[in-house]
């Protein structure tokens, strides 16, 4: 059996207490990407390298606050499976092994790599507003793929596999952890509502002058006005199925999606989440994300955890 390793206590003095859970208590941090801070400095190397996790994340300032012992075991690219079941990298375990009678608290978020929602927003990238984006041979849009005789490919993959992951997902962590409080957080608005768009539209683009020697704009938005109208509408779908499921297993959902609307990556001033940055050749053969693109920055982790304290404070005292 795959050793857990003992939960790395907080030295500094809390912020505050919980008459629930004692300073010193157990607190395991679970899910992917979002919860754990990637594209933020300060690399953790935990439970590997490949996880990009940062002690700037929401789950060390949780740990912080409350004088918790943290076991971070949260990693970028994580689905539901890699908590409980997958080996995501090598001689990494799923991520529910570190969960026993000990554990007081429990945070995670997890689901939009069940739904391939980021991978799928990576190939929206956009030259125009109106289109075609980079990849799809010359397809004005993602909708457009994706969306086929009313059929959406994503909101069935939400409705039917991301549903039945999450679901178990919190079933298996209830189970796993008995004693705990449990807190899903939900993902922070990345394409914002209709009320939250300007009127000329969000686009920003990665590509200038630039790019013919390599180099690309930051925090530009390259997405077409037709993919952020239905990007955001598959977020908010997974948002309803996550909500859906905590519901029915009796967790405390924080949603963080309909309070952000005015902060996505959008947004020009005091955005939660980052914008796009790329990385690649001046031919544009290669184009890749840089760590961090359409993922909290910090001041969105600041308002997560946040949330995350109030509802740990509500359900722990």
């Amino acid at each position: 059996m795959w050793p857990v390793p003992e939960p790395w206590p907080s030295t500094a003095v809390p912020e505050e207490t919980l008459a629930g859970i004692p300073a010193g208590s157990e607190y395991v941090a679970l899910g992917d990407s979002y919860s754990a801070g990637y594209g933020l400095s300060d690399l953790t190397r935990l439970p590997t390298s490949a996880c990009g996790q940062s002690a700037q994340d929401y789950p060390h300032r949780i740990a912080a606050r409350f004088g918790l012992a943290l076991q971070d075991v949260t990693c970028g690219g994580a689905t539901s499976a890699d908590i409980t079941s997958g080996f995501q990298f090598k001689g990494v375990p799923p991520q529910i092994r570190s969960l026993s009678e000990r554990t007081r608290l429990v945070t995670l978020t997890i689901g939009g790599n069940d739904a391939d929602l980021f991978g799928t927003a990576a190939s929206c990238l956009a030259i125009s507003s109106k289109g075609p984006v980079f990849s799809g041979r010359d397809a004005p849009s993602c909708r457009s793929t994706l969306v086929s005789d009313g059929v959406d490919q994503l909101g069935a993959k939400i409705q039917s596999r991301v549903a039945l992951g999450i679901a178990g997902t919190l079933a298996a962590v209830k189970a796993a952890a008995p004693n705990a409080v449990i807190v899903f957080l939900g993902y922070p608005a990345i394409f914002p509502d209709a009320d939250h768009t300007p009127k000329g539209g969000c686009f920003r683009s990665a590509l200038d002058l630039g790019t013919l020697t390599g180099s690309f704009p930051t925090n530009s938005y390259p997405f077409t006005n037709t993919d952020v109208r239905y990007l955001h509408g598959v977020q908010e779908e997974l948002n309803e199925v996550s909500k859906a499921a905590a519901r029915a297993a009796g967790v405390r959902f924080v949603d963080v999606f309909s309070s952000t609307q005015a902060h996505s990556a959008c947004a020009t001033k005091k955005p939660y989440v980052s914008g796009v940055s790329l990385d690649g050749t001046a031919n544009l053969r290669r184009i890749d994300l840089q760590p961090g693109a359409l993922h909290p920055n910090m001041r969105g982790v600041a308002y997560l955890t946040k949330r995350v304290a109030a509802a740990t404070r509500d359900l722990a005292g």
